[in-house]
């Protein structure tokens, strides 16, 4: 009995010690410069406020209510053998989050690559990157993933496969070249419809009103309505000029906007923080879950209650390749885009077709396509599309050498597009050569609009010109399009939807 209550006050007495001579958990720390931008993955993870020796405290939201969120993370911390990072949210200070929430060593790329035949284009294998992950979650430049074959030479029909990897991450994709060389060969041979001439300036001369007051990003307080003819459109929604904080080439989201789409109660702008870039971020607005125009412009800085409610439904694509962006549109269904280089004219090279996953906003098919007016030496480089459905859109193309504007059907037939002229305009909408900014088509009345920075002309398919009008804002028109009987248009410099009933 002696013996059995000595071992027992020993082990009280050794218990008492590590109480108070033991230390807690070692924490080391690192600051992130600049932030790193993280993918998460779909699992339920706390946010917290606090991070100490014992672990987080103060939780805050599941890292699953921001599913789509852009995180970016500026700390490092170790507490014991665990990692967390101190993350920030679509651009609003968050908390800290366990680094197992993230995508780590994870490469995502597009399973379904199919190019048209074409001896005078090469597919750069990179861009079939949605997005890929290092050890830690961080999202890496595509630059550096390394790849087996870095293009695939479209000029014989044939099946390659690609590898992709980074450190522990790999993925795998197959590129397949379609065997018709005479797909994409087509006649433009309407007759061209009278049309109409103007002259535009080259750099916007004026901006919302408080962008770039203060603060460069200062929201706005007070709606627009431009006015000209037959068109009167009114601001609809103000958008956040960023969602991210700092510049890195991965996190930062916008402010520029390029392209824009509204389906099914959901806005989408291509948003690139240079207008030179051809990749960007996709953002996803539901309108139903906006109190007012205005809200949004100030979702950095709000209070966190008011983040928690606002943000969730707001979805921020990875970088992924979208050319200039203005070929950008939606179904039902999917987004797509044209991810074409505009400083292109009149040539022979294929297109890339993105579609584009709704959900999570990332690539999930690429085509190429081609247009050539009986052969390579007479090609169809077009800048701007509206999508009618999953297997048709319809182009305009601008021939600066026979003065002329044509409109393509093209449509797809399994893997293969085929182009069909459905009308032309002769003369020059601009005489300074000023390039159209976007298109839209209204699939009720068959008409097309197109954009010239403050101009809008309403044609029909023919080419011919029905309505223009001259807004004289000073602003460029960065997207406009049709949907659920509105034309919606974009502003930039804040990024401004605007929209009216169409009569």
């Amino acid at each position: 009995m002696l013996k059995k209550f000595k071992i027992s006050f020993v082990l009280a007495c050794t218990l008492m010690l590590s109480i108070f001579f033991i230390k807690p958990q070692s924490v080391l720390a690192r600051s992130l410069r600049p932030f790193q931008t993280k993918m998460i993955n779909g699992e339920s993870y706390g946010i917290y406020e606090k991070l100490t020796r014992k672990g987080p405290r103060v939780w805050m939201a599941s890292t699953t209510t921001f599913r789509y969120g852009n995180y970016q993370a500026s700390i490092e911390k170790k507490v014991g053998r665990t990692k967390y990072d101190f993350v920030w949210i679509d651009g609003h200070r968050a908390g800290w989050v366990n680094q197992r929430a993230f995508l780590r060593s994870k490469i995502a790329v597009v399973h379904d690559i199919s190019l048209v035949k074409n001896p005078d284009y090469d597919f750069p294998t990179r861009d079939a990157i949605n997005f890929a992950t290092d050890a830690s979650g961080t999202v890496i430049e595509p630059s550096k993933v390394k790849v087996s074959k870095s293009k695939i030479t479209s000029n014989k029909a044939s099946k390659y496969r690609v590898k992709y990897s980074y450190g522990k991450a790999h993925a795998y994709t197959t590129v397949r070249v379609r065997k018709n060389i005479n797909e994409g060969l087509a006649h433009a041979n309407k007759t061209p419809q009278s049309g109409e001439s103007a002259s535009s300036w080259f750099k916007h001369y004026k901006t919302s009103g408080n962008w770039g007051k203060g603060a460069s990003y200062a929201p706005e307080t007070k709606p627009h309505t431009i006015k000209s003819g037959n068109f009167k459109l009114k601001t609809y929604f103000y958008q956040l000029a960023t969602l991210s904080q700092g510049n890195s080439f991965t996190g930062m989201v916008g402010p520029l906007p390029e392209g824009m789409a509204v389906s099914n109660g959901l806005m989408y702008a291509t948003m690139y923080n240079a207008p030179q870039n051809t990749r960007a971020h996709i953002v996803a607005y539901r309108f139903n879950q906006i109190p007012n125009r205005y809200i949004m412009q100030k979702l950095p800085w709000l209070p966190w209650r008011k983040f928690l409610r606002l943000a969730p439904p707001i979805k921020v694509s990875p970088l992924i390749k979208t050319g200039h962006g203005q070929a950008f549109g939606a179904t039902n269904k999917y987004l797509y885009v044209i991810a074409n280089n505009h400083l292109l004219r009149n040539c022979s090279d294929s297109e890339e077709l993105m579609q584009i996953s709704k959900q999570d906003l990332q690539i999930k098919k690429i085509w190429t396509f081609k247009i050539w007016n009986g052969n390579s030496n007479d090609g169809r480089y077009v800048h701007n599309a509206v999508f009618v459905n999953d297997k048709k859109f319809i182009a305009e193309y601008h021939s600066a050498t026979n003065h002329r504007f044509e409109y393509w059907e093209v449509t797809r037939h399994g893997n293969s597009w085929k182009p069909v002229e459905i009308g032309a305009t002769k003369g020059e909408f601009m005489r300074n050569d000023s390039p159209v900014q976007r298109m839209a088509y209204n699939r009720k009345k068959k008409q097309i609009y197109l954009a010239f920075n403050d101009y809008l002309f309403k044609l029909k398919r023919n080419g011919k010109v029905l309505d223009s009008a001259h807004f004289h804002t000073g602003r460029e028109f960065e997207g406009i399009c049709v949907n659920d009987g509105y034309l919606y248009a974009e502003l930039a410099q804040r990024p401004e939807l605007l929209r009216q009933k169409i009569k």
